[in-house]
């Protein structure tokens, strides 16, 4: 159902913050990636602590080494933290926190692709993926014009969605660290986890960049339902010249339902036509000052800025 209407900066700037909280955690993710460092079978550096130990006969002039200190190298070496304790294996919660992050990927791109299908649809029009001129739809029905970007996105990210949680398993049913049974599925979840993102974010990154937008259709869609959202207008300006806010919410639902059934009939949206007739409101608002207040086309508060300032900080972002 219709509501207010929005400017499609606006739109695009959902999508946008959603992204710039997925790379914010994805950087985060990977700052904080850790190895399990050289703590010995169960994360206790005993042996280690039993071969750096000089032998009695050793000179005092040879360097001694802790086992704290061999690992420090030793990670330095590979340019890797290690994890401050682990046993047998780091410790698998890592490995959902990855997981989980390109999971909220996805989630975000999926969303974004979902919406482009509904908004692809002949009812609405606005929005459509790129069509190459012999690219086929459907092989049945030749006239089909399938949005099949935006459905392999939403297909792979529900896929993406689902693989934290063998990693939450892994974590939680790690045994006192002492089971392999994590083993099998990890050489599985990861490798599809980031091949299936990957495909998720250039076949995304394509029909961003490609995105075709139908003003035509926009502006239709808004004459035919934008009076209904102008509406609020009307009673919020009567209300300031002295009428009763809830007798002009009563008198605004009752057009507003009989335009909606003629709409439903197949006939041109007569809100306006109904509102400028009615005495009870003409009686504080002319018909031009009604005809103005339900041009809703300017009816978008700070969207635009919002939408130029978030542009401008993920710019930021990306480039710091």
């Amino acid at each position: 159902q219709p509501a207010e209407p929005t400017t499609l900066g606006y739109r695009l700037a959902q999508y946008g913050f959603d992204l710039l909280t997925d790379l914010t955690e994805l950087r985060h993710v990977r700052a904080g990636i850790r190895g399990k460092g050289f703590k010995g079978a169960v994360g206790t550096s005993a042996s280690y602590e039993e071969l750096l130990t000089p032998a009695p006969n050793a000179s005092p002039a040879e360097p001694t080494w802790s086992a704290t200190q061999l690992e420090a190298r030793i990670m330095t070496a590979i340019d890797l933290e290690p994890f401050p304790v682990a046993t047998q294996t780091y410790p698998r919660k890592q490995d959902w926190l990855v997981l989980n992050a390109l999971a909220g990927l996805a989630g975000s791109l999926y969303k974004f692709a979902f919406d482009l299908r509904l908004l692809q649809a002949p009812s609405l029009g606005e929005w459509g993926e790129p069509f190459g001129r012999r690219q086929v739809g459907s092989s049945a029905m030749p006239f089909k014009r399938n949005p099949i970007n935006a459905e392999n996105i939403d297909s792979l990210a529900r896929f993406v969605a689902t693989l934290p949680r063998v990693a939450w398993d892994n974590a939680a049913h790690s045994l006192l660290e002492r089971t392999l049974d994590d083993s099998a599925n990890r050489r599985e979840i990861f490798p599809a986890a980031f091949l299936a993102t990957d495909e998720i974010v250039r076949r995304a990154t394509r029909l961003i960049r490609d995105l075709r937008i139908d003003e035509a259709a926009m502006a239709r869609n808004l004459d035919k339902f934008g009076t209904f959202a102008a509406t609020e207008r009307v009673m919020m300006t009567a209300a300031k010249l002295g009428a009763d806010r809830q007798e002009m919410h009563e008198i605004i639902r009752e057009h507003s339902m009989a335009a909606w059934a003629d709409l439903a009939a197949g006939r041109p949206n007569s809100l306006p036509a109904r509102l400028t007739a009615d005495e009870r409101l003409t009686i504080y608002l002319s018909q031009e000052e009604i005809v103005q207040l339900l041009d809703a086309g300017h009816y978008v508060g700070d969207a635009p800025e919002r939408a130029k300032l978030l542009a401008k900080q993920i710019k930021e972002t990306i480039t710091s």
